[in-house]
């Protein structure tokens, strides 16, 4: 998955990016703006794959004095379809639905007490498609329902990701060790990690400062 560029779940070439930084403008743009909203490729990269967005129809291209702007084509007949996919492809949103789920159907009986929280460089905005997701999971205590958590944490966000999930399974107690004895990872959470469900991971990390 990649989180930064999701729509690259429909293919690797610079007309997804194109496509979606139109749909969330909803105005025209030039090939420059678009360049600088997408922050990937190049200004001419960009420019072919707005080209051949247009040749398809979904794209309208309209000369503006010395300037090129491009639209969407919202009366095209597949722009339901983008809008639609467009709508549903936020990674940040269906990873915590699925987390919820997951905690709901196979943690403890008050799933609300769990702590999960995305660290490391999912949550910096610097990995690659190839880069493990780490999730910090803290549970009251350490037992079979804990483990079991952790094992359906892996394997259906696995699934849901294409990526590898590093789950670091802890307790409050266990964390206030890692602090006192200044754990580096301690450190990776307060600086990186992104609430999922639960309580914030940095709670448990400020009371046994």
């Amino acid at each position: 998955m990649d989180w930064t560029h999701p729509e690259h779940v429909f293919g690797s070439g610079l007309e997804p990016i194109a496509l979606r930084v139109l749909w969330r403008a909803g105005a025209p743009l030039t090939g420059s703006e678009i360049h600088r909203l997408a922050g990937k490729g190049s200004v001419g990269g960009i420019r072919l794959a707005l080209s051949r967005l247009a040749l398809q129809g979904i794209v309208v291209s309209s000369r503006i004095g010395a300037s090129t702007t491009h639209a969407l084509n919202r009366d095209h007949l597949g722009f339901a379809a983008i809008d639609a996919a467009f709508n549903a492809i936020d990674p940040w949103t269906q990873f915590r639905s699925r987390v919820v789920k997951v905690v709901t159907e196979h943690g403890p009986d008050d799933p609300q007490s769990v702590t999960v929280a995305i660290f490391g460089s999912v949550a910096r905005g610097d990995a690659r498609l190839d880069s493990d997701v780490d999730l910090a999971v803290v549970v009251s205590e350490m037992d079979d329902v804990a483990e079991n958590l952790a094992d359906e944490l892996r394997h259906e966000l696995g699934a849901a990701t294409g990526q590898a999930i590093q789950v670091y399974l802890t307790t409050p107690a266990r964390l206030h060790d890692a602090v006192r004895l200044t754990d580096p990872i301690v450190e990776s959470f307060r600086s990186d990690a992104r609430a999922v469900s639960g309580p914030d991971i940095r709670t448990y990390l400020q009371e046994h400062r």
